[in-house]
């Protein structure tokens, strides 16, 4: 498992301590966020306590991504497993919040059918911040990449063109002003 971070984006790896396939690494860019990836393997049991333990080690704000092989309506599957009960237990009674929105994230090529096995789940605190998304190539995988986006006010603040009142400028003291620097300079 791997979790790859751009050269340029202020990062630290953070320990996490579980029996579950993870890493984590806390990254700086409008914030500090925690961004966690786990795989748990499809015939591998997953419990509920070993969930909950891993997320009560998580660093707020956070993201969790992951393939959980968990199928749940919730999310977009046609049916539910035990695995999907977990999560949905989970996000139910940890008051997490689900970033999917029902597209499919895998491809099982020998069935030729499509599942949300790729789940993103976040703390409640970023769910207005973030935006979520699949590509619709899945770029020689059989999982489609998941795009999450951070936009915050003041991201979108920095678009606005800029505004000047140029009818209430006093330009007569500017020019005044202007001169006397002028003049300044000159015989300096």
């Amino acid at each position: 498992m791997v979790l790859l971070v751009n050269h340029a984006t202020p990062f630290s790896p953070v320990l996490i301590c579980t029996l579950l396939q993870a890493v984590a690494v806390q990254v700086s860019i409008f914030s500090t966020v925690t961004i966690y990836n786990v795989y748990l393997p499809p015939n591998a049991p997953l419990n509920f306590r070993e969930l909950q333990e891993l997320i009560d080690q998580l660093l707020s704000p956070f993201i969790l991504l992951g393939d959980l092989n968990a199928h749940h309506l919730l999310w977009g599957c046609q049916d539910v497993n035990s695995r999907g009960k977990v999560i949905e237990k989970l996000l139910t009674e940890l008051d997490l919040t689900l970033l999917n929105d029902g597209s499919n994230t895998y491809f099982h090529s020998p069935t030729q059918s499509f599942s949300t096995i790729d789940l993103s789940i976040c703390s409640p605190a970023l769910l207005l911040d973030l935006t979520w998304s699949v590509l619709g190539n899945p770029l020689g995988s059989d999982h489609f990449p998941v795009v999450i986006s951070y936009a915050t006010p003041i991201a979108c603040a920095t678009l606005r063109q800029p505004r000047w009142k140029f009818d209430q400028a006093d330009w007569e003291t500017f020019r005044t002003q202007a001169d006397i620097t002028e003049d300044m300079v000159s015989s300096g």
